[in-house]
């Protein structure tokens, strides 16, 4: 009779243990499916190609990179702050300012070094797969001036003190 027991209580933990696994693995439908659809129908109005949601680099419309990027060289030298522009993402997330080096401006690009940062490998990483950042000369990077805006280091700390 023991044996029963025992294989009853196995039989019942093995159909909770199935049960949990179809729960995560099946895709759920519902209020899920229907913002999916109304954010792709949104981006295609809105004449983007939809991308099943993936966060893409959003590049100014009629940008002159040479022109954009010769607008920062007061920042040559200096600290300051990058927010790189995306489509499809939370405009908390799409504001992230980002601590820069700006070591200068040349050829449609902004030559930057990326400061300190919690997971800079992994930022760094998705950035350049974003078409952000690309590698620069001397170990630094080159920002996109049409996806991407500079300000003041100095506008950050008045931020902070609001």
């Amino acid at each position: 009779m023991a044996s029963n027991g025992n294989s009853r209580r196995w039989i019942i933990v093995g159909v909770i243990a199935l049960g949990v696994v179809l729960a995560a693995t099946l895709p759920r439908s519902g209020s899920d499916e229907a913002g999916e659809e109304e954010s792709d129908s949104a981006a295609t109005s809105e004449g983007e190609v939809p991308d099943g949601g993936q966060a893409t680099r959003r590049i100014a419309e009629n940008c002159d990179p040479v022109a954009e990027a010769l607008k920062y060289e007061e920042f040559v030298d200096r600290r300051a702050l990058a927010t790189l522009s995306w489509n499809n993402m939370r405009e908390g997330a799409a504001n992230l300012k980002i601590p820069v080096y700006v070591k200068g401006t040349a050829d449609g690009a902004i030559g930057v070094s990326i400061l300190e940062i919690p997971m800079r490998e992994q930022y760094l990483a998705i950035w350049m797969m974003s078409g952000h950042l690309k590698k620069g000369p001397g170990g630094g990077y080159l920002l996109d001036p049409c996806s991407a805006e500079i300000m003041t280091w100095e506008a950050m700390d008045r931020l902070e003190k609001k």
